[in-house]
C-alpha cells in the first residue's frame, strides 16, 4: 500500500524508461514479444503500440531502483509480461506517487500500477482491475519484538505511519477499538510522509512502532535480517490494483485478460515467489473491493 514521495523524487517526475523493444527488467536487457497481437484493447493503443504505465519507484519489492539504478522488482516484471500478453510494447512513465492519479485522468498514461490500492474511494472517479492481495503490518525493531504479545501491549505507545496511506486510517481505527474505547491509553499516532520516513523514526528510536505493508517487511528480511520484526495480526489486506480512467470498460477488460493469462502461464506465481510474496496471489478481478 503506497505511499507519497519525498521532495528528491518529485524532483525526478519527468523521467520515463522505456519497456517492451529496449526496457531494463531486474537489470536484464529484455525485448517484449508482440506477436500475440492487440486483441481487445481500445484503437487507440493499438494504433500506438504501446501502452504507457505511471510508477513511481521507490516501494520495494514492488518498484524501485536497484544498485545499477534499473528499474526492477514485481511490477516491473508483471509490466513485462501483461505487454506480452497485450501484444503491445510497455512504457514506462515515473512521477511521484500523488501525481500518478491524475496522470491517469489527464491521459498522461494509460496504466498506473504502482502498488496502489483499490479502495471504494478511488472508484468513485478510476476502475481497478486487482491482482495482489497486500496486508498492513505493525513492526517494531528486531530487539524489541518481545514487547508486543497482545493487542493491548499497543496502547500508551507511539506508532509512526505514512500519513498518505490507508493504513493511517486503519491504525487510528485500531487505536480506538484496542485501547480508548476499553479505557486504556491511546496508541499515539506519529504520520509521516512515507514508509521510509515511517521506517527511520523506529532506527532513531523515536517511536516504539510502524506499519507499513508486508512486502515490504518481507524485502527489508531479505536485505536486512532481524532489523525490523512484524507483531501481531495483519490489518486487513486490501488489494494493489491497475488503475484506469473509470468506465473504460474495453480496457479493463483487456488488462484482466492478460493478467489471466500471465497468471495461467505459471509466470504470475514465479515472480511473486521470485520476490518473496507469493501469499499474496489472487485472481485477476476488476473492481473488487466493495
Amino acid at each position: 500500500m503506497k505511499k507519497f514521495t519525498t521532495a528528491a523524487r518529485i524532483a525526478a517526475i519527468t523521467a520515463v524508461a522505456a519497456f517492451g523493444l529496449t526496457g531494463c527488467v531486474g537489470g536484464a536487457e529484455t525485448t517484449a514479444d508482440t506477436s500475440a497481437g492487440s486483441t481487445g484493447l481500445p484503437q487507440a493503443i493499438k494504433d500506438a503500440g504501446k501502452i504507457r504505465i505511471g510508477l513511481s519507484p521507490d516501494f520495494p519489492p514492488m518498484e524501485f531502483r536497484d544498485s545499477d539504478k534499473k528499474l526492477a522488482g514485481v511490477d516491473i516484471e508483471l509490466q513485462q509480461k501483461l505487454g506480452e500478453a497485450l501484444g503491445v510494447q510497455v512504457e514506462v512513465v515515473e512521477s511521484p506517487f500523488d501525481q500518478l492519479i491524475n496522470s491517469v485522468q489527464t491521459g498522461r498514461v494509460d496504466l498506473v500500477m504502482s502498488g496502489i490500492s483499490d479502495t471504494v474511494e478511488r472508484q468513485k472517479t478510476a476502475d481497478f482491475v486487482d491482482y495482489f492481495k497486500s496486508q498492513g503490518r505493525l513492526y517494531t525493531s528486531g530487539t524489541r519484538a518481545g514487547e508486543f504479545k497482545q493487542e493491548s501491549d499497543l496502547c500508551g505507545k507511539t506508532l509512526a505511519v505514512s500519513g498518505k496511506t490507508d493504513y493511517f486510517e486503519q491504525v487510528k481505527t485500531l487505536s480506538k477499538t484496542i485501547c480508548t474505547d476499553k479505557g486504556l491509553p491511546e496508541l499515539s499516532i506519529l504520520p509521516t510522509d512515507s514508509g521510509a520516513a515511517a521506517r527511520l523514526q523506529i532506527d532513531q528510536g523515536r517511536v516504539d512502532l510502524a506499519a507499513q505493508g508486508a512486502e515490504n517487511l518481507a524485502y527489508f528480511d531479505k536485505t536486512d535480517p532481524g532489523k525490523y520484526a512484524a507483531v501481531l495480526d495483519p490489518l486487513p489486506a486490501k488489494p494493489f490494483g491497475i488503475l484506469m480512467q473509470k468506465d473504460n470498460t474495453q480496457l479493463a477488460n483487456a488488462v484482466k485478460d492478460a493478467l489471466t493469462k500471465v497468471t495461467d502461464s505459471g509466470d504470475y506465481q514465479k515472480i511473486l515467489d521470485k520476490w518473496g510474496i507469493g501469499y499474496g496471489a489472487m485472481k485477476p478481478e476488476i473492481n473488487g473491493v466493495k
